[in-house]
């Protein structure tokens, strides 16, 4: 998307990396050069109850896989104008996007999920300023192959629910144990407060319930945190972040 004048890059000291998170698995990785890079951008009330924001602007969009609240819906068909003219980024790959080094890795979608297209899931790594970011997407457990590709695990951005939608909970102590990330930052839960329907998404879980059995959780006030590699503490931290104030719940329409 063009660069907005409602939507300024922001201002960080050298060596400072801005993670913003706007809702569900999408999150949108600030640089102090003004690099923007998008991940995940979800199609508006497809499964997910509530809208994408408009006016995100970014240099580059990763997708990890098609699925609508990963791919903006357009695996399905849908006409996504803000993409047009963007560099999309699916594939397994190394991609300079201007001061990151971003990778793709090869992964494979959560079971039993994705066989429509096949369960790919492209797993992304960033590496910007001494800091490695990786989103998982809806990937499930990783093989050892991913675990040797990923490396080094700084910040760690992974599918986490109290009803175990994707990840299992094994399987989520497992990625924790081989990866040991400084910081690990949960998605892809509900949003009580932007969904209308207690049934709906079908089969996502809270996170409350899940953090209630951990230890080392901070709750951001702002949907958007600045890290360096020398804020890092040397446990793992667990970093959940609030929803961009730019998505709202959908307005109930007046009783007849």
């Amino acid at each position: 998307m063009s660069p907005s004048l409602s939507d300024p890059r922001l201002r960080l000291q050298p060596g400072q990396v801005a993670i913003e998170y706007i809702a569900h698995a999408c999150f949108r990785i600030h640089t102090a050069t003004g690099t923007r890079i998008l991940i995940d951008p979800y199609a508006s009330r497809i499964w997910l109850g509530y809208d994408f924001p408009n006016g995100v602007a970014a240099d580059a969009v990763l997708i990890t896989h098609p699925h609508y609240d990963h791919d903006a819906g357009q695996f399905i068909g849908r006409k996504v104008p803000w993409l047009s003219g963007l560099r999309v980024l699916r594939e397994p790959g190394a991609y300079p996007i201007s001061d990151v080094r971003v990778t793709g890795i090869r992964g494979k979608h959560a079971d039993p999920w994705g066989m429509e297209f096949g369960q790919i899931n492209t797993i992304w790594l960033l590496e910007l300023d001494g800091l490695r970011i990786a989103h998982l997407g809806d990937n499930g457990p990783l093989t050892q192959a991913n675990l040797q590709e990923l490396g080094r695990v700084d910040i760690l951005m992974m599918p986490i629910d109290a009803q175990y939608h994707i990840l299992k909970e094994r399987e989520i102590q497992e990625i924790r144990s081989a990866l040991r990330p400084r910081v690990l930052i949960p998605m892809h839960y509900r949003l009580p407060d932007l969904e209308r329907s207690q049934d709906s998404p079908q089969g996502l879980g809270p996170i409350d319930p899940w953090l209630a059995k951990e230890k080392n959780v901070v709750r951001l006030e702002d949907n958007r945190a600045i890290f360096t590699p020398g804020s890092l503490l040397p446990a793992e931290l667990f970093v959940v972040f609030p929803h961009s104030p730019r998505v709202h719940a959908p307005k109930q329409s007046a009783a007849p």
